[in-house]
Order: structure tokens, then C-alpha cells, then sequence
């Protein structure tokens, strides 16, 4: 069990690379031709459910593994008709190619395929390649490739709520979870192999001045990582495993936590602490969601809390409130349930073994059961959702639901 909060400070940075205009990312094409498949999901009536099967492996890489912990471990591109998918599973968990578990895929909904964007650090070659200048530190410290491109060293033990898809600046983005280290070696998958590379590099750290960092982006142009300094002077502790939203309105980023809740604003590359009023939200690892449509995100209290269960921090008030929802509430937390908005039927559902939901019309809690296993919608505006199984990756579903179990 992981008890750890976000910090929003960095321990190593780097300007946000400048890739060439023609440079293009393995995502440019999309979003693809649709399949067969999604003129039988369209055609799904309610409560009806269609077994897609494994979707195809990268050419390369094979298929993508799933995320323990990890209530929104799929993030939708709508744009590119698919999903981002990032976070570790088990701790320390290297793959049988002997790469990490912070690689980076996308779920192509229209192809039913998956796609390799980055594949994890290699930790068999790790330490030769910090040898061969291949990996190396920045100026401040950032582990960046021989391109210059910062590279994501095992920044998320699990996905949790920390990642989000900013739809202006077509980024997939992320937060580094808060250890206080610059090359984390808790719960690192191949930190045995790697251990002589990363003692060179901590070396080097050790003259490295701590600054503050903007959230880790992937560009779907360039298909390139980026992270940037940020001229903050101190770092901002959203605390209690934040959920992390990019508001469209605002065009800023939202790390809705326990302590407070930080914002950052690509323009100007800073964050800075919005300092809510009202009550906030006790535990940690809770499942949330934003719902445009009253400009609030909701969060479940964490650690089982046998509180009042659902609140909403409200955008335009900065202030907490309790839902006080009625009905049972069974599983709060990400490893167990996942929260998403259901525009369809104004609802907020917590899926996981059960699923759970919240009326638009005054809060309560159902006890309709949803399939086995976790479930994560992928669900465009106006069209059944696709849904990508991802305990093991090994099979999708699409489907209409209206709370009730599937047919």
C-alpha cells in the first residue's frame, strides 16, 4: 500500500523542446478508417453488449498490460478516436522484453488496435546507455535522451487520477507522483539491473539545484515527451492522490487533492494554489470526475472513509461541498472503482464490482452490478461508449448502458 501525496514541485526540469514542424508522431494519421466494429457498436440498443475481442498488438511490442490502482488509466483523445493508457501495475514489474512498466500505449478505438508510443525504459541496456551519453542529465538535472527529449523514469507507480488529455494543445499529460527524489528508486522495476547507471547519475544530482516542474506532456504532433521549469519559488502540495483535470473552459490544468487545489496555466507556466474554500475531502486514493455541465469535479472520500462519501469542489466558487448522496456506497478507491461522468443520463457512476450511481436530479447511490473485471469507457459524445478491459488488456467491449446489467 502506497500513502504519498502529489507534490507539485520539481526535482528536475527541462524547457520544453523545440521539435522541428515536419517532425511528425506515430499518432498524425488518426484518427483512422473506422472498423467493421464500430457500425455494430453504433447499432447496439440499451443494455446491450458486444464482445470485440482482443484488439490487434503493436507490430512491435505486442499488446498493452494493464494498470492496478488505476482508476483512470485511460485517457480519451477524441480527436484521435482512441485512448492514452499509462501507469505501472505490479510494483517493480519488469516485462519479459526486460522493459519497465512506464511505457506508454494508445488504444485505437476505430481500429481495435493497439499502439506503442513509448516502451518503457530498457533496463537491460540502461546503464550502458548512461555510459554512452545515450541517457544523460540536463542542466537541472532532467534525464533526457541524446535528442534532448526528457525521459519519464518510472514517474507513476500507478496511474491513479494523475493523468488527463489537454484538447487545445492536442498533449497527453501527467503529474510525477512526490518522493522527493530525483531518480525514484521506490518500487523501480529493474533497479538491481540498473543500479550502476543510476549511482553515475545520482552523482551527478548531487549539485543539482531542486526547482519547480509543469506537468509531463506527450505531444501527439511530435510524439514526443516534454516537461518545462516553471518560475515557481516553491512547490505546491495538492496532497491525497489528486485528481488531475484539463478544463477546456479555462485552457488551465486542475490537481483537485486532500490539501488544496493547484492550477497551472500553460500560458504563463506557473502554478499556483487556488486555496479552496469550504470542506475538503478526507483520505486518499479516491475515484473523481469532472462534470462539465455544473463546472465541478466530484471526489470520493479515500481510505473507505465512513464519511459522508461524495463531495464536489465547484470551479467557480473554489469551494468544497458534501453531496451527502443516499443508498449504499461500496468502493471509493482507484484500485477498486473508477468515477466518470455520464452525460447520457446526467449521473455521475462508480464502476467496480458494482456500479454506482448519482442522479443529476439530487445525489443517491444504486446497486446495479456491472461485467466482471475493470472497466474503463472510452465513450465519444453522442456515440455508445467503447470499452477497453484493462485488468490484462486482453479483450474489448462496446456498449450501451443505462445503469442496468447488461443483457
Amino acid at each position: 500500500m502506497i500513502r504519498c501525496g502529489i507534490v507539485i514541485g520539481a526535482f528536475c526540469t527541462i524547457s520544453l523542446t523545440v521539435f522541428a514542424q515536419d517532425t511528425k508522431g506515430p499518432l498524425s494519421e488518426l484518427p483512422s478508417k473506422p472498423g467493421a466494429h464500430i457500425e455494430t457498436v453504433k447499432a447496439l440498443g440499451d443494455n446491450e453488449w458486444l464482445e470485440l475481442g482482443v484488439p490487434a498488438a503493436d507490430p512491435k511490442w505486442g499488446k498493452a498490460r494493464g494498470s492496478s490502482w488505476g482508476a483512470k488509466a485511460l485517457i480519451l483523445a477524441p480527436d484521435k478516436r482512441g485512448a492514452f493508457l499509462f501507469g505501472e501495475g505490479v510494483h517493480a514489474y519488469v516485462k519479459p522484453d526486460g522493459h519497465s512498466m512506464d511505457d506508454l500505449w494508445f488504444y485505437d478505438i476505430n481500429a481495435h488496435a493497439w499502439t506503442c508510443l513509448y516502451p518503457g525504459m530498457n533496463t537491460k541496456t540502461f546503464t550502458q546507455r548512461v555510459k554512452d551519453k545515450q541517457l544523460l542529465l540536463d542542466v537541472n538535472g532532467q534525464l533526457i535522451d541524446d535528442e534532448k527529449q526528457p525521459i519519464p523514469l518510472h514517474t507513476l507507480v500507478h496511474a491513479w487520477g494523475y493523468l488527463t488529455y489537454d484538447s487545445d494543445r492536442k498533449k497527453f499529460a501527467f503529474l510525477g507522483w512526490g518522493t522527493g527524489d530525483q531518480i525514484p528508486r521506490y518500487f523501480l522495476g529493474g533497479e538491481k539491473q540498473m543500479d550502476e547507471g543510476l549511482k553515475l547519475l545520482e552523482e551527478e544530482l548531487k549539485d543539482k539545484k531542486k526547482l519547480v516542474y509543469s506537468p509531463w506532456f506527450y505531444d501527439v504532433a511530435s510524439g514526443k515527451f516534454e516537461r518545462s521549469p516553471t518560475d515557481n519559488s516553491t512547490a505546491i502540495s495538492a496532497g491525497g492522490f489528486p485528481q488531475f483535470h484539463y478544463l477546456p473552459s479555462r485552457k488551465q490544468y486542475f490537481a483537485v487533492g486532500s490539501n488544496t487545489v493547484a492550477i497551472y496555466d500553460p500560458a504563463k507556466n506557473r502554478w499556483s494554489d487556488a486555496k479552496p474554500k469550504g470542506p475538503s475531502p478526507k483520505g486518499y486514493d479516491a475515484c473523481g470526475c469532472y462534470d462539465s455541465k455544473r463546472n465541478r469535479v466530484y471526489r470520493n472520500d479515500g481510505d473507505d472513509s465512513k464519511d459522508e462519501g461524495l463531495m464536489a469542489y465547484d470551479i467557480e466558487s473554489n469551494s468544497w461541498s458534501h453531496l451527502k448522496p443516499t443508498g449504499p456506497d461500496r468502493q471509493r478507491r482507484s484500485y477498486l472503482a473508477t468515477r466518470r461522468p455520464d452525460c447520457r443520463f446526467d449521473r455521475s457512476l462508480n464502476e467496480r464490482p458494482g456500479l454506482r450511481v448519482s442522479q443529476g436530479n439530487g445525489p443517491s447511490w444504486g446497486s446495479h452490478w456491472s461485467p466482471l473485471g475493470c472497466w474503463f469507457p472510452l465513450a465519444v459524445a453522442g456515440e455508445p461508449a467503447a470499452i477497453v478491459r484493462a485488468d490484462d488488456c486482453a479483450g474489448s467491449f462496446g456498449g450501451r448502458s443505462s445503469g442496468l446489467r447488461p443483457a
